[in-house]
């Protein structure tokens, strides 16, 4: 029975691994994922970041909230936050939410804007081309 369990498992997971692709664009550095379909549409790092902060608004939210958190993580990878300099880009974004966040009405758009804005006038992390 367990080795049923396992097989089936494991067939599963090859079958939702194979409706997947991660195409890598070296000459960009950027990578875009389909659903399965033929064509691969390739985003750009600002399209990614866009879509990413809309698809998952509310765990940013929650993670900047605190400070910390896997989404901010990811956040912080597609705006090129080195590592060193990750936890200091955490508590920025816990310092800075009602900034970010002034209502609950505010957009993952205009979210990234105003972090966009905020990362530019803090001398920590300069003039970075965040989000263009």
């Amino acid at each position: 029975m367990k080795l049923l369990l396992n097989f089936t498992l494991i067939a599963a997971l090859g079958l939702g691994l194979g409706a997947c692709t991660v195409v890598t664009d070296p000459s960009s550095g950027s990578s875009a994922t389909t659903g399965g379909s033929g064509g691969a549409a390739f985003k750009s790092r600002p399209q990614q970041t866009a879509e990413i902060a809309r698809l998952n608004q509310e765990r940013l939210r929650s993670d900047m909230a605190a400070g910390q958190g896997e989404y901010l993580g990811a956040l912080a990878t597609l705006l090129d936050i080195e590592p060193s300099q990750r936890p200091t880009f955490f508590a920025f974004t816990r310092d800075k939410f009602t900034v970010l966040f002034p209502d609950d009405r505010t957009t993952a758009a205009e979210m990234l804007a105003t972090l966009d804005r905020e990362l530019r006038a803090d001398p920590r992390f300069g003039q970075r081309l965040t989000l263009n």
